[in-house]
Parts: C-alpha cells; structure tokens; sequence
C-alpha cells in the first residue's frame, strides 16, 4: 500500500463521519423543531450521569494505555507493517476487511464520535433559539475547527 492510498482512505473516513454527524444532527434538530417537545429534560440529570460514566471509563482506559505507550512502540510499528503489507485474508473477511481499510474506520470512528458529541452540545445548548440560528454558529464551528487543525498540522 501506498502513503498516498492510506492518507486517501483517512480523508475519505473523516468525509465518510461528517456526513453522517451533520446528518443525524439535522435530524435531531428538525425533530425538536418539528414537534417542539423537549423529552430529555426530564432525565437531563440521568443523561449527564450515564454521559459521565462512559467518558470517565473511556479516559481512563486511554490514560492506562498512554502511560504503556513507549514500552508498545515497537510492538505497534511491527503490527503497522504487517498489516500494511499483509495481503492474505486469513483472519476472516470481516476482520481481514478492517484490518485492510484501519487508516478509514480510525478517523471515521473519531469523527463521528466527536461530531456526535458536538450535536449533543449544541441541541442542549440552544434548544430556545430559533432554528435559524443553527448554521452560522455550525458553519463558524466547522471552519474555526478547519483552521486550528490546519495550524496545528503545519
């Protein structure tokens, strides 16, 4: 595989997870507009704790593999190559599939979990303001984001 072909599937996993974030958004958001009843006011507490929960056990499980980073540095670098270079499909086609497109579904799974997180954000924050409201401040989001990842990539 190529670098070319591998950033080519990272990009098209970002594209791939926007897409579906902006979709499922405007679909919660067309939905509370549409209806105009907020239902998860009354479980906001239960929400927030459940919310809480999943990202303290997320944190800390990343946090326990951060500290092992430099002793699997090597060992992920040998499995990185493998799987580059590895064309055989015997751990299955499934597992074979992802392990062949993992530059697509790692960015993809990223994306979509921030976005989701971000359309969360934002329907709770703004659910008393007009909906026209929505894409100037999704827009300005979007591009800040552009250009602070620009940044930081440079």
């Amino acid at each position: 595989m190529t670098v070319t072909y591998i950033f080519g599937q990272a990009w098209l996993g970002v594209a791939a997870g926007l897409l579906i974030v902006l979709i499922i958004g405007g679909a919660f958001i067309g939905t509370y507009y549409r209806y105009g009843v907020d239902h998860f006011s009354a479980s906001e507490d239960l929400w927030e704790g459940i919310f809480s929960l999943i990202a303290a056990i997320i944190i800390t499980i990343m946090g326990a593999a951060l500290l092992r980073i430099s002793k699997l540095q090597d060992k992920w670098r040998v499995k990185l190559l493998h799987t580059l270079e590895s064309n055989d499909d015997k751990n299955g086609r499934v597992k074979g599939w992802i392990q062949k497109y993992f530059m697509f579904w790692l960015p993809f799974v990223t994306v979509l979990r921030e976005g989701l997180e971000a359309v969360v954000f934002i329907g709770g924050v703004s659910l008393g303001i007009p909906a026209t409201a929505f894409p100037l401040a999704v827009v300005t989001g979007l591009l800040a984001g552009i250009l602070i990842g620009f940044i930081i990539y440079k």
